[in-house]
């Protein structure tokens, strides 16, 4: 079996030498720096995570976040019926400043007063939202796909937050149905990472491997994903 750097796992019998690196390949293909398999025992859930999703985050109600996807308690028995999961790192383009990290939910909410402090923040904002549309959201589902014809018939996509599908064409904001109606696009959606309560941050530690926390000055944010095989 191939054995991919990461100090705290053994990947010998997790998954076959052809689907890792035919997996590894195709992402690569689709944008992502790089993907390792890990143990589904290795990824932390917590229930209190589903607090940053209801307090703060302005997805909360699209339905790839609760109250749409399974709950916190739901998930974790699902996760424990799965043996190894693929970790997705995706390139970015998107350099955070620390004034729009630290500022990132006023300026939301309150345009910034300085003109260019706005042309930075809105340019984050557009780089993100077409990143996860074009890129990251398409990609995981493709990797999905190609996990499922290659025997993983249980295997789940991920998003890293909300859902883009229905973004403008101008990248600037996403249009989501919400509780308003069904959703537009049901058989590409798939559930974000923090609403079913997932700690990215304690899972990369208990591999050893790095994560960049907030406050972020002037650097690119770490953008994963999580594929669930089976």
């Amino acid at each position: 079996m191939i054995k991919i750097k990461c100090p705290m796992i053994d990947y010998h019998g997790m998954i076959s030498d052809d689907d890792l690196q035919s997996l590894e390949k195709r992402a690569k293909e689709l944008g992502a720096k790089d993907c390792w398999p890990i143990p589904a025992s290795s990824i932390v859930v917590e229930n209190r995570t589903v607090l940053k999703c209801i307090f703060g985050c302005n997805g909360y109600g699209s339905q790839v976040c609760p109250p749409y996807i399974p709950t916190v308690d739901e998930f974790r028995k699902m996760l424990s019926e799965y043996e190894v999961a693929l970790l997705v790192e995706w390139n970015s383009k998107n350099i955070i400043t620390k004034d729009i990290s630290e500022n990132f939910v006023r300026y939301r909410k309150e345009t910034p007063d300085d003109p260019r402090t706005k042309r930075i923040f809105d340019n984050v904002i557009k780089v993100l939202i077409q990143e996860r549309h074009d890129i990251i959201q398409p990609g995981v589902l493709e990797l999905e796909k190609l996990a499922w014809t290659r025997g993983h018939n249980m295997a789940l996509a991920t998003f890293s937050g909300m859902c883009a599908w229905c973004a403008n064409k101008e990248y600037t904001g996403v249009d989501c149905m919400k509780g308003k109606g069904p959703c537009r696009n049901p058989n590409v959606r798939r559930p974000c990472l923090m609403g079913l309560g997932v700690r990215m941050d304690k899972t990369l530690e208990g591999l050893d491997m790095p994560f960049k926390r907030f406050p972020l000055d002037n650097c690119v944010p770490s953008q994963y994903t999580l594929i669930l095989l089976d």
